[in-house]
């Protein structure tokens, strides 16, 4: 039996399964701080960033028992070529930082807006700030290291015919994806999130002016890297979708990533631009006698965010753009019908059955809102900008309701399923056992009494 259970609950792990966390996390995000604030959503945050932290936690614990179970069986090579080597396994790694980034935004979140003793404050910002730390470290092996490993040889793979035989036509055929940008988003949304808690006054109190100064260079220099490095990867894009056309039924909600490093983006230079003028702010104080240094201090902070507006218009433009380009990519389909052999039973699959993939909507969508929602949070004052907060709050209805259907959907498809599958089988063995015994006796044992699953 604990064999059984131990074979079964490690040996399905794959990184892709992070997509949960980051779905539940920025949905927990968004209903705590909304476009149109609401009481009840900001209690409907806690147990969604509860859930979070629940499956954060036990997908690490389920990685470190199948990686546990793997070396046994094979060898750490083994495992290092299948989960980081292999271009089906090893870009879903981003959602393990991502995932982890949605619960320091929220517990910075705590820390300075909830949290009434300072003492406890100061504990969860402390947290928040060295998770993030953490996050980066993560971010940047994913976008550097595996990276590399993708450009250092090709990947091995079943032999194919014709000129899919020659390794770049088979990369050029089936190799870039959206998923790409699972690898480089991980270090937008780490620059996002250092400019939301950066000049916080809780954050303040903690460190010294050198410290935020040093965070905000290294936000900067992130961000700057990681947008450079996204349109590259979404140029290529580009060329595979004029080359290859839109992704199969199967991997047509993938278009949807495509959200994800527009809106963070977004968010992160709006909020990044912010924290410069707050900067400035506090620790440079005006002088009646030198006017042209009070000029100076009034205007690079406003320039700065004059050229984040831009910016952050320009991202979110392509975001709107990828957005009707998912929506139509997914409508494409309507009418298309494939045919999955599933226990031996052939099964009819047509685009409104759940699969995993549909978690590729909730993240990108909760993205945009923050950008969205972002221009209006901090430029309205100035310029009227009521029409992103409707914006903001439509994307942030789509991802927190995708998000519960994704949620239903694999405990509907994937996870009751399993453990009815378990139980049978635990219940088999212990069927199987009695009638061992029963045997050893004289008596022989009915078919019925056996189950395999």
């Amino acid at each position: 039996m604990e064999d059984s259970l131990f074979t079964r609950l490690t040996g399905c792990f794959e990184p892709f399964f992070y997509v949960m966390v980051m779905a539940t996390g920025i949905s927990s995000n968004l209903m705590h701080d909304f476009p149109y604030e609401a009481r009840w959503l900001r209690y409907c945050s806690y147990p969604m960033f509860a859930l979070a932290c629940l499956l954060f936690i036990g997908l690490q614990i389920l990685q470190m028992l199948h990686m546990f179970r793997f070396v046994r069986e094979r060898s750490l090579g083994e495992y290092f070529k299948q989960y980081f080597r292999n271009p089906s396994n090893n870009v879903f790694w981003g959602t393990y930082s991502m995932g982890l980034i949605t619960i320091v935004n929220y517990i910075a979140t705590l820390a300075q807006d909830e949290v009434k003793n300072p003492v406890v404050s100061k504990r969860m910002m402390k947290m928040a700030y060295v998770l993030w730390w953490y996050d980066v470290a993560t971010s940047l092996i994913g976008a550097w290291g595996i990276s590399f490993l993708l450009w250092q040889r090709f990947p091995k793979r079943k032999h194919k015919k014709g000129h899919l035989a020659v390794p770049n036509a088979h990369v050029s055929t089936e190799g870039l994806k959206s998923v790409l940008v699972l690898l480089v988003v991980p270090l937008v949304v780490a620059a996002s999130s250092s400019s939301y808690f950066t000049m916080t006054d809780l954050f303040g109190e903690i460190y010294s002016r050198k410290t935020q100064l040093t965070i905000l260079v290294i936000t900067a220099l992130i961000w700057l890297h990681a947008v450079i490095f996204v349109f590259i990867i979404i140029t290529i894009f580009f060329w595979s979708l004029y080359v290859n056309k839109i992704p199969p039924m199967g991997q047509v909600f993938s278009l949807f990533l495509l959200l994800g490093p527009m809106g963070q983006a977004s968010y992160g230079i709006v909020l990044l631009t912010e924290d410069v003028r707050l900067y400035v702010a506090k620790y440079y104080s005006a002088s009646a006698t030198n006017t042209q240094q009070d000029i100076l201090l009034v205007a690079v902070p406003w320039c700065v965010k004059i050229i984040g507006l831009l910016l952050a218009l320009a991202l979110l433009a392509m975001g709107y753009f990828f957005t009707i380009i998912g929506f139509a990519g997914v409508a494409s389909y309507y009418r298309t019908t494939t045919e999955e052999e599933h226990n031996g039973e052939i099964r009819v699959k047509r685009i409104y059955h759940f699969h995993k993939g549909w978690f590729a909507m909730t993240f990108p969508m909760g993205t945009m809102s923050l950008g969205s929602a972002g221009i209006w949070h901090h430029y309205n004052q100035v310029v009227p900008m009521s029409a992103f907060r409707v914006i903001g709050t439509i994307y942030a209805v789509i991802c927190i309701l995708w998000t519960l259907v994704c949620l239903v959907g694999i405990c509907c498809t994937g996870i009751i399923p399993e453990l009815t599958c378990m139980f049978k089988h635990i219940t088999s063995r212990d069927s199987v056992s009695e009638v061992s015994t029963d045997t050893s006796k004289g008596k022989q044992p009915e078919k019925s009494e056996v189950y395999s699953c």
